[in-house]
């Protein structure tokens, strides 16, 4: 694929197909790099979204000092494709994974740490972890608010942190948290405010934790639709921030001043009516279930709706254009519901292919 389409002209692409535009990703890349290291926050961006080891090594090049990610055969992928760093910012339970998670730092050398919010896990990691030979980071996963995963703050926190720090075969690395559910909050103000709260429980466990003689090196929260709030709270050191990499509409209304860089190519197919456009982009394309995509440079959009195999959009008033044949180019407003479906992105510059980059994580729910 590689050597017949690079150099070509999008409009070469079948359609449904999924465009990176280069430039735009890498100033959203730069900015978000520029605003974390103006607070002296670093940065180990989230890949669940892209699931793209091209993209991950971009984001390395602009200073991140790792990736996170959702599950564990992400992690094998992105360290199969060279990253070292990387944290799965979700819990690795049974001994099947956790044999996995001590198998894959053994064969690859990779620093990979895990989430913890449970005892009985830190004992199968660690049993896993001396069948292994190895001794990876640990942190616990605090809850700050958000009622999913995660210890309490405070006493609980600091007493799993302590077991972990005393098991032989586990490194006690530090907290992270999820302030997730602030960004249910429309007004920004109030928005804000929760997040400040959040990272203040989560920074408040930290302290407890060191005052009681823990070694705290990391304080991890922060995604794309709260980062910029939460890497100016006082004793966070890294934000996992990686959504805003491709610019998706969510986190722009959500603050963040990022450019959309994602787009679906989708080919119109059918005209029915003179107020109905029909194109080969349908769920299978895309996931419309918590941002519906947003057709850009079409005037006069009464509604989207999309089923299995197609896209129907509706105008309210009559058009010719866009015919059979053409294109329809939509902004994609969560590409986690989105990259995951495709087996490569297109990266382009001015209508130019430039690189077919795969998705190599896609797929990876283990």
């Amino acid at each position: 694929m590689q050597g017949t389409i690079v150099g070509r002209s999008v409009a070469e692409l079948d359609t449904p197909a999924l465009l990176v535009d280069v430039d735009a990703m890498d100033r959203n890349i730069a900015h978000i790099a520029a605003t974390l290291g103006e607070v002296g926050v670093a940065w180990r961006p989230h890949a669940k979204g892209h699931k793209t080891p091209a993209i991950a090594h971009r984001q390395l090049a602009a200073g991140a000092i790792g990736i996170t990610c959702a599950k564990l055969g992400e992690a094998e992928v992105f360290a199969a494709s060279g990253v070292r760093d990387i944290l799965v910012a979700n819990q690795i339970v049974g001994p099947l994974k956790t044999r996995r998670l001590a198998a894959l730092v053994a064969a690859t050398g990779a620093d990979v740490m895990v989430a913890v919010d449970n005892p009985a896990n830190v004992a199968e990691l660690d049993a896993a972890a001396a069948g292994f030979n190895v001794r990876p980071r640990v942190v616990v996963e605090v809850d700050s608010g958000m009622e999913r995963c995660g210890v309490a703050p405070g006493a609980a926190s600091l007493e799993l942190a302590r077991r972990i720090a005393d098991t032989p075969n586990l490194r006690f690395a530090g907290l992270m948290a999820w302030e997730g559910h602030a960004t249910s909050l429309a007004e920004h103000g109030p928005r804000r405010a929760e997040i400040a709260a959040a990272v203040g429980r989560l920074v408040e466990t930290a302290e407890a934790c060191r005052a009681a003689g823990l070694p705290v090196g990391i304080v991890s929260c922060g995604g794309s639709g709260t980062y910029l709030h939460a890497a100016r709270q006082t004793g966070i050191t890294e934000v996992q921030a990686g959504g805003a990499t491709l610019g998706d509409f969510w986190y722009r209304e959500l603050e963040s001043p990022v450019e959309p860089a994602l787009a679906l190519m989708a080919g119109v197919t059918s005209r029915p009516t003179a107020d109905r456009i029909v194109v080969d982009a349908g769920r299978k394309s895309v996931d419309p279930s918590l941002r519906v995509p947003r057709p850009r440079g079409l005037d006069g959009v009464r509604a989207i709706a999309f089923s299995a195999e197609h896209g129907t959009i509706s105008l309210d008033r009559p058009a010719e254009e866009p015919r059979p044949g053409d294109r329809v180019f939509f902004d994609i407003g969560y590409h986690d519901q989105c990259v995951h479906l495709h087996e490569a992105l297109y990266a382009v510059r001015d209508g130019t292919v430039l690189a077919v980059w795969p998705t190599l994580a896609r797929g990876k729910l283990q």
